[in-house]
């Protein structure tokens, strides 16, 4: 029996009224599932995945899009949003300067014009570390100054006379917040306050409204109302959708993919929807401490990582295997590599080859009387166990299962986030399991940089270019320096399989997410 067939709750997904009764009721209304509660609505105080998937863009917009590619296009492209045009300059004084001019049209939904002091108060904020905007402010390190030209032109001051393409790129993911509301609380109570095509009418008992702003100056969206629903449970959620409550699921769980998605009342009205988000579970190598400063130890280790099996039998097909952050639509937006199989055989030959071999015959390979331990740390919050499935594998165990059976003995020490961060930060460790969570096409100096040479070679020619095209070039270097010197090793990238129903048009995705004011609806009421 397939592991749909005993989910709770599904087989009742055959049982709903006509879905199309239920959706001719709300035929304005665009409504998105939520499998998570999205916490406060904030922009820039650590906001959930779920609160920027909601507030930036259709409520707070930023200074300029970063589009998917054209068809035919290798690499996304800027477009304007709040910002009119942009332009890098080399003022007469020396070093480099991002001018912005606004659209003099833009309002925030009360009313008040949004202007150039909104935009500095704005990067001010995330720049004073008082505000504790961690995330936002290192992507802002090159930035000196924000300064006024005039109420609808800005100018960012760069600190570093050689080219900053990443200050362009933050520029797409940076909220702007009305000064008049947010100076004294960024987490200000009270509904957001925006200047994007919808305006947030309402959040209680799990469902955050969004209707749009008629007065918006870009001219107002097609869909009138969207609405995102908390449903905990996924079998009611699928069941809501089938009877026409939900237009959008952006994740199946493993017990109703692909079984209860392909199922005809569910085939017939919804399509497919693969958000991709740029997110890598992975593992990273102390490369400065022995016996991990061996490459050949390094490489072999990558070969030890089954990540068909575990995207297939942990992940249940909702991951798929990655070997680098490099990938369209990845951290590093551009080819992807090949992936290597799983070879224990040729992951022993390295090994072999760097002198670890099994000279007493007691299991455990050794090199000069030392014996081949490592330390391995990770999240106590693991990714959890299928609680349907009470002797799964956690992706971690298959990979000290295989070294064991080649000889390596991995100690697995694990804690909270705070402790793993001390212990990465002290490098205390062999190797470490993470997970990397960020956006598409961004800067991997800090996760990536110092390791070597040729890696930050390709690392500094990306942070030179301002266009994302260029930059995209610049990713099979970045891919062949990280195989001559294996800092880590890719387990797999998450595969989320979602629903969205037929009658929504527009839809392109990008950064694991939808651009909500492009869509419409193939009947407007």
């Amino acid at each position: 029996m397939s592991e749909a067939a005993k989910a709770p709750g599904s087989p009742a997904l055959a049982d709903v009224p006509v879905e199309s009764e239920v959706r001719a009721a709300r035929g304005h209304t665009l409504r998105v599932h939520l499998d998570a509660e999205p916490g406060r609505l904030t922009a820039l105080v650590s906001p959930s995945v779920w609160a920027r998937r909601i507030l930036l863009g259709p409520v707070f917009e930023p200074l300029i899009r970063y589009v998917p590619p054209d068809p035919g296009s290798p690499a996304g492209r800027y477009e304007p949003r709040l910002a009119r045009s942009w332009r890098v300059v080399t003022p007469p004084w020396g070093g480099l300067e991002v001018r912005i001019e606004l659209e003099p049209n833009a309002t925030f939904h009360d009313g008040h014009p949004l202007t150039s002091v909104d935009v500095q108060f704005t990067l001010d904020a995330i720049r004073d570390p008082k505000r504790n905007i961690d995330g936002f402010r290192r992507l802002l390190e090159d930035v000196s100054a924000v300064e006024l030209i005039t109420p609808t032109e800005v100018r960012l001051v760069l600190s570093n006379p050689k080219p900053a393409g990443w200050i362009v790129r933050v520029l797409a993911e940076i909220p702007i917040l009305p000064m008049h509301i947010y100076n004294d609380n960024l987490a200000a109570g009270g509904l957001p306050v925006g200047s994007g095509p919808y305006k947030v009418t309402s959040n209680k008992a799990g469902v955050v409204h969004l209707s749009r702003y008629d007065k918006y100056w870009a001219g107002k969206v097609s869909i009138q109302d969207v609405e995102f629903v908390y449903q905990p449970d996924a079998a009611i959620a699928l069941k809501d959708a089938k009877r026409g409550d939900f237009d959008i699921i952006p994740a199946l769980i493993p017990a109703h993919y692909p079984e209860q998605a392909n199922a005809p009342g569910i085939a017939a009205a919804f399509a497919p929807l693969e958000l991709r988000p740029p997110r890598l579970r992975a593992l990273t190598f102390n490369t400065t401490k022995p016996p991990l400063d061996d490459v050949r130890l390094r490489h072999a280790l990558a070969l030890l990582v089954d990540r068909k099996q575990i995207g297939e039998r942990h992940f249940d097909r909702l991951a798929r295997p990655a070997l680098w952050p490099i990938w369209p639509g990845g951290p590093v937006h551009g080819v992807e590599p090949a992936v290597p199989a799983f070879d224990p055989k040729a992951a022993g030959a390295l090994l072999d080859a760097a002198g670890w071999i099994d000279s007493d015959k007691d299991g455990i390979r050794d090199r000069a009387a030392a014996q081949l331990k490592l330390v391995m740390i990770g999240s106590e919050r693991a990714t959890p166990r299928d609680l349907a499935k009470p002797s799964d594998t956690l992706p971690r165990e298959y990979f000290i299962e295989a070294a064991r059976r080649i000889g390596v003995v991995i100690e697995l020490k694990s804690g909270g986030d705070a402790w793993l961060a001390k212990r990465l930060d002290e490098g205390n460790y062999h190797l470490a399991e993470v997970q990397w969570n960020g956006v598409v096409d961004m800067d991997m100096r800090p996760r990536l940089g110092g390791v070597s040479p040729r890696i930050d070679r390709a690392l500094d020619a990306m942070t030179g270019v301002w266009d994302p095209t260029e930059r995209s070039k610049i990713a099979s270097e970045l891919a062949s320096a990280l195989a001559e010197s294996w800092p880590m090793a890719g387990i797999v990238t998450d595969a989320p399989q979602g629903l969205i129903h037929r009658r929504v048009k527009g839809v392109r995705i990008w950064d694991g997410w939808i651009d909500l004011g492009q869509l419409s609806f193939t009947q407007q009421r």
